[in-house]
């Protein structure tokens, strides 16, 4: 089984952006490809579930079509879903404070981000190694 990990950040500015990163307890799938590179645990339902690459921003910058998310304030609950591969991607407590709360509130949206990593802080590693994803999904705040 694999445990996946959820930690809350904003993005700096006046109209701070709610996100959310996500790692795994295990990062290599057990396939690796053709010149013996290790597969990333998530990198199918990654491509299949509509992320786009990081540097995209036009790809990851609207909506993702098919993907849904809510926050429930009351027990600190951040639920996620999107197609095929990533129905039920994520359900857990998520350690958010308040500015996060106060920015998805404002926003009723969150931007997902995944990552071969380790830890949220490895994050600007994976972009520069174009190892990193993300997602805008609409969110409810309860």
């Amino acid at each position: 089984m694999i445990t996946m990990y959820a930690w809350p950040s904003t993005a700096d500015g006046p109209d701070a952006l709610p996100m959310v990163h996500f790692t795994t307890d295990r990062q290599e799938s057990g396939e690796v490809t053709a010149d013996g590179t290790p597969v990333w645990v998530f990198d199918t339902a990654i491509r299949e579930g509509g992320w786009a690459l990081f540097s995209d921003f036009e790809g990851w910058s609207a909506p993702a079509e098919g993907w849904q998310a809510f926050y429930r304030r009351e027990d600190d609950l951040l639920a996620v879903s999107g197609p095929g591969p990533c129905e039920g991607w994520y359900q857990g407590n998520l350690g958010a404070d308040a500015d996060w709360v106060e920015a998805a509130s404002a926003r009723q949206s969150v931007v997902l981000l995944a990552a071969p990593v380790q830890h949220p802080s490895l994050f600007g590693y994976a972009v520069e190694a174009g190892a990193a994803f993300a997602l805008l999904v609409p969110l409810a705040v309860l």
